[in-house]
């Protein structure tokens, strides 16, 4: 995702500026605690950020453009590969949390109370079509 950004700028990242930390497939905990200690940049997400913003000095320069969404898919399992899957309520899960009455308005606010803003975003068709804006 970072590279994506990166070629859609313009900007090919080399050099003494552009630091890739090595020990980065820890997790984006640790990432981000690196990156306040070096007083650096980063691309991370919201949820992260959040979760540990009052042990670091580092501050949110942007968000909100649509090539930092970062999509989080459910998949049911498919059928006919998987025969012993419980299809009715692989259903009716999906049904529920893609609703803009029910699984969807948790997603919204799930982290709101805690760390003052949303973790993360509805995005269901059912939701768009709802919540035009």
């Amino acid at each position: 995702a970072e590279m994506e950004l990166w070629k859609k700028a313009g900007i090919k990242p080399q050099g003494p500026w552009y630091n890739i930390y090595e020990k980065g497939s820890e997790g984006n905990v640790p990432t981000l605690k690196y990156t306040n200690q070096q007083s650096a940049y980063t691309v991370i997400d919201r949820a992260t950020y959040l979760s540990i913003k009052d042990q670091i000095k580092l501050v949110i320069l942007v968000e909100g453009d649509e090539t930092l969404l970062n999509f989080i898919s459910l998949l049911p399992v498919n059928q006919a590969k998987f025969p012993r899957i419980n299809r009715q309520d692989t259903m009716t899960f999906v049904k529920w949390l893609t609703s803009p009455e029910k699984g969807q308005l948790i997603i919204r606010d799930f982290g709101k109370e805690k760390y003052g803003a949303p973790l993360f975003f509805p995005n269901s068709i059912e939701w768009q079509k709802t919540n035009k804006k």
